[in-house]
């Protein structure tokens, strides 16, 4: 079903976007009979129109279709918001328990024993 859907759509995609071109292409190949037959000025062969009033014809009636096409489409829904406070589950706030115990400081106020060789700023 797949194998058939997806050229039947990138086809239709296709024309849509290029109508226009095919309007004057279709005109190009049967210009001849159009100038012979259904031109409004083909008893008068001064203006040397081939049939150029009936190609702006059909162009300006294709643009009418495109601008008349289908409505777009509104919705008369209602808005609606949605929040990370409101959209999230909330549980009730727990208490943090402060801690009393006393850590006494065992720092001396002596040096670390470190190898100064290897441990020094950078010089500059």
């Amino acid at each position: 079903m797949r194998l058939i859907a997806a050229p039947i759509l990138i086809l239709l995609i296709i024309v849509q976007s290029f109508s226009q071109w095919l309007v004057i292409g279709a005109f190009k190949i049967n210009q001849s009979y159009i100038a012979k037959n259904t031109c409004e000025n083909r008893y008068r062969p001064q203006l040397k129109c081939n049939g150029n009033c009936v190609l702006m014809k059909k162009l300006k009636q294709q643009e009418q279709e495109e601008q008349n096409g289908p409505a777009t489409l509104k919705l008369d829904a209602p808005l609606l918001i949605l929040s990370s406070r409101s959209f999230f589950a909330t549980t009730p706030e727990v208490p943090i328990r402060s801690c009393n115990y006393f850590f006494p400081l065992t720092n001396s106020g002596s040096p670390v024993d470190r190898a100064f060789s290897f441990f020094h700023p950078p010089r500059a």
